[in-house]
């Protein structure tokens, strides 16, 4: 059933929506306080004391209890001596019985001859606690929807519970589908996957983050195939159990993306797709008063979908609030949000809030950011992330510069981390490693070695790498840096020089032997982005053969990264592509020399001290990363 079926609503109507389709369970569930699985549960209602605390007249200190009235006249001059009988022993906390109402401490005690010596009188009440000086009987001691910790657990059953009565823990079933999808138990047994067919890992990604929130969640045993029937069939058998269901997948609108259909048939559609990216294709309704959600499959999608839809019904069914009250920022369990300065301009869709992932890195005092790869599908980016930004609908331009929000989901240390910034380089990508062994921290942004070097004389980085051909002299980066402000302040590392090439698929089924081939009809390059040195020396050899690079197919075709370029020629979808020899070697392809570079880091000297600089520099002399590097392949050492 379709009911008031509502489509493309804004972020800050969700919660609206929400608000007004569910409501708070109506169960009432105990936890026991000694089990651990209580701690961060939510109080039903006020708890009152079932006790006081303590429940007896209690001795502060180690000493002897006495009546107050038997030491009313002792003073230096003249101590009173008291008889064993007449005192008794208490330790601290112990039980200070009747007719005794006072404890003297053992320090004020001089023992002779079988007696106590007294040498001040005590009032009474002196170093005894009352009954009921902590808390007192009936005293509330925890609030309503107040969450269970270690310090009120304890308390609690200091004061007479075992059970606690608490919110509802939302009973949440995750369904994955898709004739595509094979669960990791499946893969483990059948061997590698098949072209076409994908891992299932949303059900990991979604219960880490149930689990940070503290929820439970389960999985089904198994990934459903594309068939309506089967999907509405479990749904149907489970929905009893559970208050709320997630469907994996099936959002879109392609030949085999049912959810829709298959809510309706079981319960109403309420909500198809949100101007949200990425996130988009959302699909919710409802069953027998209990959410019906379909994420999308895409993990950043599904991610997003799940802060944004996902934990507000939680909270809301658990009886924590109403939705509208609840930021929805607040999935993300950042612990902090600050604001920094983007290194690059970035465009949003007109309409459409936006989620990114930011890497960040603190800059003689100020705090830059950067965007990750922010494809849906892209599952290195939200791992790699610092953390999370959302642009609202109406912002569209960002100009390089402007100011950017970040909940922040990883703890930095903004003092030891250095921010690389240049050309990519699989060598360099195996040293953040061995600089966090020495205690600090680099982030590695691949710009390309012309982006890093100009990057560094703006003032945007710690280290810069370049292997920049010049092709008038001949010369590699010193004429590219002679030209940059502030370079005479640079201190220069050649780091190694690195084989260039050309990547064939093995047996070079093509026949390709040098740059004069790339002019062929029957053969397509991937290319490197503009200020790569690799591009920059594709353009020199292009120059020295008279090729028009509108002559070579795939000219325009980028690759960010070596790896990227092998990855491109080894799947065919390339002939070939210049890089070094290393990604040949990973990649299991074949290689063309070119050219032997110098490859080369540039450091402002004032960060030489800085700690994430200087454990970099260390770490490049380090025997175990030159080894790693050695084994790569195409790598050359110079003294």
């Amino acid at each position: 059933m379709v009911a008031s079926l509502r489509q493309h609503i804004g972020i800050k109507e969700i919660s609206l929506l929400l608000d007004e389709l569910f409501e708070p369970l109506n169960r009432i569930e105990t936890s026991d306080i000694f089990d651990d699985r209580c701690m961060g549960r939510r109080l039903h209602s006020d708890v009152v004391s079932l006790r006081n605390i303590p429940h007896y007249p209690a001795s502060a200190v180690d000493g002897y209890a006495v009546r107050a009235s038997d030491t009313a006249h002792a003073s230096t001059a003249r101590p009173v001596r008291l008889t064993a009988e007449s005192v008794h022993w208490v330790n601290t906390g112990g039980w200070v019985p009747e007719p005794y109402d006072a404890v003297v401490m053992i320090e004020d005690i001089t023992e002779e001859d079988g007696t106590i010596l007294l040498s001040r009188a005590v009032s009474k009440g002196t170093n005894v606690r009352p009954v009921g000086e902590d808390i007192s009987r009936g005293q509330i001691i925890g609030r309503k929807k107040e969450r269970i910790t270690p310090y009120n657990k304890a308390l609690f059953a200091a004061a007479g519970y075992r059970r606690i009565q608490v919110l509802p823990l939302p009973r949440t079933l995750f369904i994955p589908t898709g004739d595509e999808i094979r669960s990791l138990k499946t893969i483990e047994s059948e061997g590698d996957l098949r072209p076409g067919t994908v891992p299932e890992t949303n059900s990991l990604l979604l219960s880490g983050i149930f689990n940070q929130w503290g929820y439970p969640l389960d999985v089904h045993p198994d990934v459903l195939p594309d068939d309506p029937d089967v999907i509405e069939n479990t749904v149907r058998e489970v929905l009893g159990d559970y208050d709320m269901i997630l469907l994996g997948a099936g959002t879109a609108k392609g030949k085999r993306d049912y959810s829709a259909e298959i809510i309706s048939s079981v319960g109403e559609l309420n909500l198809r797709w949100i101007r949200m990216k990425p996130g988009r294709p959302v699909i919710l309704g409802k069953a027998s008063g209990k959410p019906l959600l379909a994420l999308p499959g895409f993990p950043m999608s599904a991610l997003v979908a799940t802060w944004a839809f996902v934990y507000p019904i939680l909270k809301l069914l658990e009886g924590s609030g109403p939705a509208r009250e609840i930021p929805i920022t607040e999935g993300l369990g950042s612990p902090e949000k600050i604001t920094t300065k983007l290194l690059v301009h970035h465009s949003s869709s007109q309409g459409i809030a936006e989620w990114l992932r930011v890497k960040c890195a603190d800059i003689d005092g100020e705090k830059y950011s950067w965007i990750m790869p922010s494809g849906s599908s892209t599952m290195w980016s939200i791992a790699e992330a610092d953390g999370f930004s959302l642009l609202p609908e109406n912002a569209l331009e960002h100009p390089k510069g402007s100011p950017l929000q970040v909940w922040m989901v990883k703890k930095v240390d903004w003092e030891k981390r250095a921010l690389y910034q240049g050309s990519n380089d699989p060598g360099i990508e195996r040293l953040p490693s061995f600089v966090k062994a020495r205690g600090a921290e680099m982030v590695i942004r691949s710009v390309g070695s012309l982006g890093g070097v100009m990057a560094l004389a703006r003032g945007e980085g710690h280290m810069a790498a370049c292997h920049l051909l010049d092709p008038e002299s001949g010369r590699y980066n010193t004429p590219y840096i002679e030209s940059l402000p502030g370079a005479d302040e640079w201190k220069r590392i050649h780091v190694y020089n690195r084989l260039q090439g050309f990547l064939v698929p093995r047996g070079n089924p093509k026949g390709l032997r040098n740059v004069n081939d790339l002019e062929r009809e029957d053969v397509s390059i991937v290319n490197r982005q503009s200020g790569a040195g690799t591009r920059v020396l594709l353009d020199a050899l292009l120059t020295e053969a008279h090729i028009s690079c509108q002559n070579v197919r795939g000219y325009e075709t980028i690759a960010i990264t070596h790896l990227d370029a092998a990855g491109r020629v080894a799947a065919n979808a390339a002939d070939t592509a210049l890089a070094i020899k290393a990604v040949a070697d990973a990649m299991d392809l074949d290689f063309i020399p070119v050219a032997e570079e110098p490859f080369e880091l540039y450091v402002p000297r004032k960060f030489l001290d800085h700690p994430g600089v200087a454990a970099s520099l260390d770490a490049l002399e380090d025997p175990s990363w030159r080894k790693v590097v050695e084994a790569m392949g195409g790598y050359i050492w110079k003294n």
